[in-house]
């Protein structure tokens, strides 16, 4: 049972971190992005906060943080509910799966990734609008696409110190409460 509630306080902490960037970054992407557009673009700062957010948590949490944060920008931008979900769903749970593969500790590789990721997200996004018969021309993806990555990824860096150092002091918590409970069962 003190494992169960040590679990659901834990949860909870992360989740109510990840609203809070969600909701931090909805609020730069609408009231101050705005103004720093260029030629009219502007970096996808949700989708910058999901993958920061999958490539330290994995693939569950990516999944959690693409859904919430794309549920955000749908009600709040979308004209097609759930484009957005979808997209960053999908693109924060594969960020969730390769992120075990690469190197995080350094600031470049996580960088890179979001630059990858955001173009991902741009690409998943033309494609559903396809779907939908939407007419988005294909050269969108090299016209918008690829800026909106390169604007996004001026951001990673920024984004995802401040993540890390949340992630590390909550893994120093961890291995504290678990490693004062192994050094008590070892004494017995």
């Amino acid at each position: 049972m003190n494992t169960l509630l040590e679990w659901l306080n834990r949860l909870s902490s992360r989740h109510a971190v990840l609203g809070f960037w969600i909701v931090g970054g909805l609020l730069f992407q609408t009231a101050v992005f705005p103004h720093l557009a260029v030629f009219g673009l502007k970096p996808d700062v949700l989708m910058v906060v999901v993958v920061c957010w999958a490539l330290l948590y994995g693939p569950a949490e990516g999944f959690v943080a693409g859904l919430a944060a794309g549920l955000v920008q749908d009600l709040t931008f979308g004209q097609y509910i759930g484009l957005f979900a979808l997209a960053k769903t999908l693109v924060g749970f594969g960020v969730g799966v390769v992120a075990g593969k690469i190197f995080r500790e350094t600031i470049w590789v996580p960088t890179a990734a979001v630059g990858v990721a955001v173009f991902a997200h741009e690409f998943v996004v033309w494609v559903c609008l396809r779907a939908l018969h939407v007419p988005a021309p294909a050269v969108n993806i090299i016209t918008v696409g690829l800026p909106v990555a390169v604007y996004s990824t001026l951001l990673a860096p920024l984004v995802y110190r401040q993540i890390f150092v949340h992630y590390i002091g909550e893994r120093a918590k961890e291995k504290d409460l678990t490693g004062g409970a192994s050094q008590a069962a070892g004494r017995r």
